[in-house]
């Protein structure tokens, strides 16, 4: 991190070189956004899935979404993600033959940021999975 920093005020390297050389993700991004319902995570028993984001962009390893309210780092999320054209059979999400057909699938993940847009009313919010559950434990 110290590297970074030095980096960064040493002018020797652009941002976009910067960020470009900084990149940790294990998994790569897939840019598509769709609505999806999600909610903080406090007692799983009691949690109503009220809360509604647009995803922004998804992977293997997490997801960005836009919120109307600014999430804490490292609070819990419960999120309920439906795949257009995909099922979910066990742990494998596939392509679907069936017209109309959506994959769900139950995921906790953690907040690692949570910024303001241009638009004062939205926040963008990083969240890296930290788990996944049955959807038929959960409606």
């Amino acid at each position: 991190m110290l590297q970074l920093y030095q980096k960064i005020f040493s002018g020797e390297d652009t941002v976009e070189q910067i960020t470009e050389n900084a990149e940790r993700r294990s998994y790569k991004r897939l840019e598509k956004e769709f609505a999806f319902r999600y909610a903080p995570l406090s007692n799983f028993a009691n949690t109503e899935l009220s809360e509604q984001g647009v995803i922004l962009d998804i992977g293997g390893g997490g997801l960005r979404f836009l919120s109307s309210d600014k999430r804490e780092k490292d609070e819990q999320l419960l999120m309920k993600l439906d795949f257009e054209g995909w099922k979910i059979d066990g742990v494998n999400c596939m392509a679907s033959d069936t017209t109309g057909e959506y994959g769900s699938m139950l995921v906790v993940g953690s907040v690692m940021w949570s910024a303001e847009t241009a638009n004062e009313d939205q926040f963008e919010v990083g969240v890296r999975f930290t788990a996944r559950m049955e959807t038929s434990s959960f409606p």
